[in-house]
């Protein structure tokens, strides 16, 4: 199973100026802690959101974001963690990219 997603950095913008607090309902701590560390805030978030709705849409919608945990190889390739329980033994395969303007992921799953 596959999922794809793209989104614009400023639509997070928009929605972090509506509400300071948005990343919190998606992101673990530890995913708070890692965007934080850089100067381009807003590209990372928007790749994590970007990342865990490829995973979502890859599961078919039946893991939420709080399900997801992005964490990083030394290498710094992202690697996804599914916390959900009868979820966790899964293969997935991603990938992510962004830019100044936008980012996009892709999550594909080998086993299911």
């Amino acid at each position: 199973m596959i999922g794809i997603d793209i989104l614009e950095v400023e639509r997070i913008k928009q929605k972090l100026d509506k509400n300071p607090n948005f990343f919190e309902a998606f992101l673990h701590e530890s995913e708070i802690v890692y965007v934080k560390n850089y100067k381009n805030i807003l590209e990372r978030i928007c790749g994590f959101f970007c990342l865990k709705e490829a995973v979502i849409k890859a599961f078919d919608a039946k893991i939420g974001f709080k399900d997801i945990e992005i964490t990083h190889f030394d290498s710094g390739k992202p690697f996804v963690k599914i916390l959900k329980k009868g979820y966790t033994d899964v293969n997935i395969e991603v990938s992510l990219s962004h830019s100044k303007t936008v980012a996009v992921a892709v999550a594909i799953i080998n086993k299911f």
